[in-house]
């Protein structure tokens, strides 16, 4: 079946350029529905229950950052993309928080939005590969025994290893088994309150490492879990939390801080260091690349570009001669005074200050 893409933009022009001019048919795209305001954007996705929402951030009634919080409520497993010519941080900071796919800055470069979607449709091919239809249709080694109920136990036992211990395709085939046996099950509130258990053993993980991307939406996920009403649909809520577990808590991602972090220390004494240029140096969207590293270790690039900046000033106070605004320069600020006041609100002692208690140290 085809996907279907709901694009919503209160200006008729850019929703008739994405409509018209992106590769829809390369993309298993076969049903798009338009909506000019947020709360048309509601009403549209209770109808269409739209694959991909493409979002313009700012639009009359609801924003687009609301209306995306009030369809995911009903289509968990929507992946959202926001557009917007405004560079408001509050913007970003609602996209990162509603797990978009991307947020994408007007004008809109059509090519860089096709490279985003075919990687949206990507995965969710390989998620669809790992569906209750297809689980279903695999035999099963053995039959749902009468202390059924004892089994899933153990299964659940197991399976909390292997997702403290990050083994995905492990996690992926132990879930596979799971459903297995629960589609025996006939007793819907057994099997919300399994499902519950098995979103719990993703939180606690999430929690081991940090991973606020799943943290921080624990009460919804578990909202979630329990207000579906079909084994399908449960199963989409655990497997679109799988999905954000492994994708935020993979090792590859955890690389992304060491890769920043290399950039920030080659390169935090140049004045004009912009988050813009880190991403384009490392070869990411802006967007994209500041949610992957605060999804990894839950601060901002511009956090710890401040961190580092201020812990190579405290080494030039204590260590050298140099003048106050010497240092702010050598680490990156080009007003002093700013420095002095930056400096003074984080560590609690003024500059000179500091040099006096930890002069040769």
């Amino acid at each position: 079946m085809g996907l279907t893409v709901l694009i919503a933009d209160d200006e008729t022009m850019p929703r008739t350029v994405l409509r018209d001019h992106l590769p829809w048919d390369q993309l298993g795209v076969t049903n798009i529905v338009e909506a000019s305001d947020g709360d048309e954007v509601v009403e549209q996705a209770r109808i269409c229950h739209p694959d991909i929402l493409i979002s313009d951030v700012k639009m009359p009634r609801k924003s687009g950052l609301e209306a995306a919080e009030a369809v995911r409520s009903f289509c968990p497993g929507c992946q959202f993309i926001f557009l917007s010519g405004y560079s408001d941080k509050d913007y970003l900071k609602g996209a990162i928080r509603l797990k978009a796919a991307s947020y994408v800055e007007k004008p809109i470069d059509l090519e860089e939005l096709t490279r985003i979607l075919t990687e949206i449709v990507q995965e969710r091919q390989l998620l669809e590969s790992f569906t209750p239809r297809s689980l279903l249709a695999q035999p099963s080694d053995e039959d749902c025994p009468e202390d059924g109920k004892a089994k899933i136990s153990e299964r659940l036992s197991a399976l909390d290893g292997l997702i403290r211990h990050r083994e995905k395709e492990k996690t992926e085939a132990a879930l596979g088994r799971l459903y297995r046996e629960l589609a025996r099950c006939g007793d819907p509130e057994y099997l919300r309150h399994v499902y519950c258990q098995i979103i719990f053993l993703f939180l606690n993980g999430a929690q081991t490492y940090n991973v606020t991307a799943i943290t921080r939406r624990a009460d919804s996920l578990l909202y979630l879990a329990v207000k579906q009403e079909t084994p399908e649909q449960l199963w989409g809520v655990l497997l679109q939390t799988a999905r954000d577990y492994f994708a935020a808590a993979s090792p590859g991602e955890t690389d992304i801080v060491s890769r920043v972090e290399q950039v920030l220390r080659q390169r935090y004494s140049d004045c004009g260091l912009a988050v813009q240029d880190v991403a384009c140096s490392l070869g990411y969207t802006n967007a994209y690349l500041c949610s992957l590293y605060k999804k990894s270790c839950g601060k901002t690039i511009n956090q710890r570009l401040t961190q580092l900046r201020l812990e190579q000033a405290k080494k030039l106070l204590a260590g050298s001669e140099q003048k106050l605004y010497e240092i702010a320069r050598a680490v990156g600020y080009i007003d002093g005074k700013y420095f002095a006041k930056l400096f003074t609100r984080t560590t609690g002692l003024t500059p000179r200050e500091y040099r006096e208690k930890h002069r040769g140290n």
